[in-house]
């Protein structure tokens, strides 16, 4: 059995390659752990502390877990509320987790079979369309799971044939939490009253439905998205066309979705036809913009990552020596004895154009900027003097700099990419 548990891992896992494991102190990522441990030389492990009821304990069994295979191990703390939900704690973790990793590592995630079943089981129960029956992918981008070929039960026998140590998260057994529901209840209920594998006949199920459904449809390539958004033309919008409604799923996923229910369908539905924007999920929106249907996080628009660019959604900034063919906008400014910031819209914001003051808004306005983008698109500031939106209107001090050909430049480009499938 560990030899059939360990020709599973290896078949989906890389020994050459750096990886990171998604350490909880529970089974699944203790196995995880070991067996990564022991076929690859450049692993370390990462636990994000959830700050709930048992994070602690499960912090002190995640440490413990990496001393004894004698791997690097970090806690990264987080400022979640007591009692957050598992879609909260979710969003956190991931977010958390993509920052840590380096450029030349992969997550690993100790998701197994069984959570694959579970996740099946959860979309349809929500009203999922056919693409969320394809469930858990093995992986997406640089996050890989190795153990989704291997049942919970496979994983609980091989830990303790191997003496690993791991401790129940008690949150676990709290059944009004849903996927708690789903496994202790619906999944063990099933179990009793029909012969042979439930994973097994479910994951042929999905198999099923991955093959039949096209990996791109003629539509993907529209959709585009960054950081903290994501677009679908309003054109090819066709409630009617199950290629398209499949299209949701897609997005929902990169929102962090397990799927799209019809309740969100019917929120988009309203959306279209009111032109008002809607609280989606979480902390994103959804909102019309000229020809667009879009999806924005505010704060992950806004969030600063790297330190050598600035960046807002798809609006990079970033200083560059001289002006070529392939900066979209750019903006010549004095470099000494002033202070540039970059910030977001307040109440009142002018700029001075023309000679003389005119509200930011109404300027956002002309060129199409409403709503929530307004909210967030990012203001050029100068000695406390707004003298730039990016794309759309410079100062006229601004462009008495232009004139004067100064080399200290700030550049902004639009990066957009194609939505992964996933």
């Amino acid at each position: 059995m560990s030899n059939q548990i360990e020709e599973k891992f290896l078949s989906n896992f890389d020994i050459k390659k750096k990886y990171v494991v998604a350490l909880s102190g529970g089974v699944d990522s203790a196995v995880l752990a070991y067996l990564a441990n022991k076929f690859c030389k450049n692993v370390r492990t990462v636990f994000v502390n959830h700050n709930q009821e048992h994070s602690n304990d499960l912090e002190a069994q995640a440490k413990s877990i990496a001393n004894k295979l004698g791997l690097d191990f970090i806690s990264i703390p987080t400022s979640l509320k007591p009692n957050s939900s598992e879609t909260q704690m979710r969003n956190v973790r991931i977010k958390e987790l993509n920052m840590n990793i380096k450029d030349d590592e992969y997550l690993l995630f100790g998701h197994t079979l069984s959570d694959k079943v579970e996740t099946f089981l959860l979309n349809i129960f929500r009203g999922t369309h056919l693409q969320g029956l394809k469930s858990t992918p093995l992986k997406v981008n640089k996050i890989m799971r190795p153990l989704l070929t291997v049942s919970k039960q496979e994983v609980i026998a091989y830990a303790e044939r191997n003496r690993i140590d791991y401790l129940n998260d008690e949150t676990n057994f709290d059944n009004q939490i849903n996927r708690n529901w789903i496994r202790n209840i619906i999944v063990d209920g099933v179990k009793d009253r029909f012969a042979g594998s439930l994973e097994q006949k479910i994951d042929q199920i999905i198999n099923e439905v991955e093959y039949v459904l096209p990996q791109k449809t003629k539509y993907l390539k529209f959709i585009k998205s960054s950081k903290g958004y994501v677009e679908i033309p309003i054109s090819i919008i066709n409630f009617n066309d199950p290629e398209v409604i499949s299209l949701f799923s897609v997005i929902a996923k990169s929102l962090g979705m397990t799927g799209m229910q019809s309740k969100d369908i019917d929120k988009i539905k309203e959306v279209v036809a009111s032109g008002n924007q809607a609280a989606f999920h979480d902390d994103w929106y959804c909102v019309l913009s000229s020809s667009l249907l879009i999806f924005i996080n505010k704060n992950l628009w806004c969030e600063q990552t790297a330190s050598n660019q600035i960046s807002y959604g798809y609006l990079n900034l970033s200083n560059v020596e001289g002006v070529n063919s392939f900066n979209n906008w750019n903006l010549a400014i004095p470099s000494k004895d002033h202070n540039i910031s970059i910030r977001t819209l307040i109440d009142g914001d002018k700029i001075k154009t023309n000679g003389s003051n005119q509200k930011v808004t109404e300027v956002m306005r002309s060129f199409g900027i409403r709503g929530l983008m307004k909210e967030v698109w990012p203001l050029v500031i100068l000695d406390e003097e707004i003298i730039w939106l990016p794309g759309i209107r410079k100062s006229d001090i601004a462009l008495d700099f232009q004139k004067n050909d100064y080399s200290h430049i700030i550049s902004s480009s639009i990066e957009k990419r194609s939505i992964e499938n996933f």
